[in-house]
């Protein structure tokens, strides 16, 4: 009992002196606030079978074929498909296009024709109906709403200023309402962000002021209520507020990993340390909590309630679920494999897992649950676990 006693006032030690030199980093650029919160349980790797609440159960995994390394998943359309843009040649298949991935997971369907993926920004809806396509249009953007069961598409000019694209990505708020990114004006800190209103039909460019990096491109997403905005470069996570003169001022930032950053309601957002460490962040009071340590990458389900991870060197997938400031019921659910990419269907059941096999070593899997009847976990550079408890 007395070492666990040390063990974690050396813990909050560390914390503390951290927070000391975050705020003295902060003191050289933009305002910044937080308060640091550690939770009552003690952060660190959770080992199976000790997990808190219930454990999450693995009914089924479904190997993906070798042609899904051309596949660039764009996302879940409901909780069994998947929809990406496929760049090569399948079987039956000779073209580029929108592709539908859907049980047994064994072969692709053929969306739409040929989009120029390379050059337009393509992003999904978090609801999975509409593929949001924005492309080049005479002196600035347009940008293109495809539905997904194949109505209708409908287009929405973008701004009439000349506009520069600062973001690789188009970001939808959670609500589905509105897409964002940044644009460059007639000088490099002439920073400017976008809007897309998909309710409305309409777009608008407001000023954006504060941003201390402008050397990376950053990707930019609107809360709910459209009153906060998140913007995220790979190195640092920024948050501006929409002030009285109509204009996004930077109110807060933090060294991030290239993990990405999300918003988890109108208020709060989660985001990976440049430590490791998996933060959330709460606008109204300032607080950071910590929520685990060593993280080597994460996902965050629809609902904000799931959040799949890989700790240290990243060849085991823990899944587990947010409750407040806690991270619970931490399972590992799937062993030997590094991800790049993990994604959660729109019904939290099932979990996208693309990546590769740690280099030099032979992957041990630590599958609780049967195999699909296809091609064996091991030649894989992707998979689909299904969960029991949904």
């Amino acid at each position: 009992m007395r070492c666990k006693i040390k063990r974690k006032a050396r813990f909050r030690l560390y914390l503390v002196l951290a927070a000391l030199l975050l705020t003295v980093s902060g003191c050289m650029g933009n305002p910044r606030s937080e308060t640091i919160v550690i939770p009552d349980s003690e952060a660190g790797q959770p080992t199976v079978g000790a997990s808190v609440g219930k454990a999450f159960q693995v009914k089924t995994i479904y190997p993906l074929g070798k042609w899904f390394d051309k596949l660039g998943v764009l996302g879940w359309t409901n909780e069994e498909e998947l929809v990406g843009y496929y760049s090569g040649s399948v079987p039956g298949s000779p073209y580029d296009g929108l592709q539908l991935l859907a049980p047994p997971y064994n072969e692709l369907k053929r969306l739409t024709t040929s989009l120029n993926a390379g050059q337009d920004l393509l992003s999904l809806s978090p609801d999975g109906k509409q593929l949001a396509r924005l492309s080049k249009s005479g002196n600035g953007y347009s940008l293109i709403l495809i539905p997904v069961d194949g109505s209708t598409s409908k287009s929405i000019e973008g701004p009439v200023q000349t506009q520069r694209l600062f973001s690789r990505s188009l970001q939808w708020s959670s609500d589905n309402r509105y897409l964002s990114y940044l644009a460059l004006g007639d000088r490099r800190d002439q920073l400017s962000l976008v809007v897309c209103d998909v309710r409305q039909g309409t777009s608008k460019q407001v000023p954006l002021q504060g941003m201390s990096d402008m050397k990376n491109s950053a990707s930019a997403a609107l809360s709910e209520d459209g009153g906060l905005l998140l913007i995220d470069n790979g190195t640092l996570v920024s948050m501006a507020k929409l002030n009285d003169e109509g204009r996004f001022e930077v109110i807060y930032d933090h060294p991030s990993a290239m993990n990405g950053s999300f918003w988890i309601d109108a208020n709060r957002f989660i985001f990976l340390g440049a430590d490791g460490t998996l933060f959330q962040y709460d606008s109204r009071n300032g607080e950071l909590t910590v929520l685990q340590e060593k993280i080597a990458s994460f996902s965050l389900s629809a609902d904000r309630e799931r959040i799949a991870y890989t700790q240290n060197d990243g060849e085991i997938i823990y899944v587990g679920k947010l409750q407040g400031n806690n991270l619970l019921s931490q399972t590992a659910v799937y062993q030997g494999f590094v991800p790049s990419l993990m994604k959660w269907s729109i019904g939290n059941g099932k979990l996208l897992v693309a990546g590769s096999k740690p280099f030099g070593r032979a992957a041990q899997e630590n599958v609780p649950a049967p195999v699909s009847e296809q091609e064996g976990p091991h030649d894989l550079n992707g998979f689909i676990i299904d969960f029991q408890d949904k």
